[in-house]
């Protein structure tokens, strides 16, 4: 996946965003939201058939921003299906409209190295997106600033 994305030398977060949108057919919008009642949920992203929108909390220490804004983008550009994570009780539930997708992202870790259940969708679709994001994580964080 991250081949397909074909990043130029030394991308950005605007040239990420530009190359997952000519990918998905999709407008990218990202915005920081949250307070302490985004404990559980780092971010989420909201599918629609002609736009995508990615919620992350403003809180959290810069880098993790940018780190849950690639998992989000993951999560679409491998177009996993809705997840449960969202705790039905969860401000991010009010962003939620008929005929759109919601993925959310947990504090939960995953372990991509060890005990991924590849018979579970869900863990292997978190493995997947988490696994992206930290590549990606990689290849911004080598571009020089």
């Amino acid at each position: 996946m991250l081949a397909r994305l074909a990043l130029g030398k030394n991308p950005d977060l605007k040239e990420v965003l530009a190359r997952v949108a000519a990918l998905t057919g999709k407008r990218i919008v990202i915005s920081p939201v949250g307070d302490q009642t985004w404990e559980a949920v780092t971010g989420l992203v909201l599918i629609r058939p002609t736009s995508a929108t990615v919620l992350f909390r403003r809180t959290d220490p810069r880098w993790y921003q940018l780190h849950t804004v690639w998992h989000e983008l993951s999560h679409l550009l491998f177009a996993h299906p809705g997840c449960g994570t969202l705790p039905g009780q969860h401000p991010g539930s009010r962003f939620s409209r008929r005929g759109q997708t919601i993925l959310a992202r947990g504090v939960t870790p995953v372990d991509l190295e060890g005990e991924t259940d590849f018979s579970d969708e869900a863990s292997v679709i978190e493995a997947e997106a988490e696994g992206l994001a930290q590549r990606l994580s990689r290849v911004v964080l080598e571009s020089p600033l």
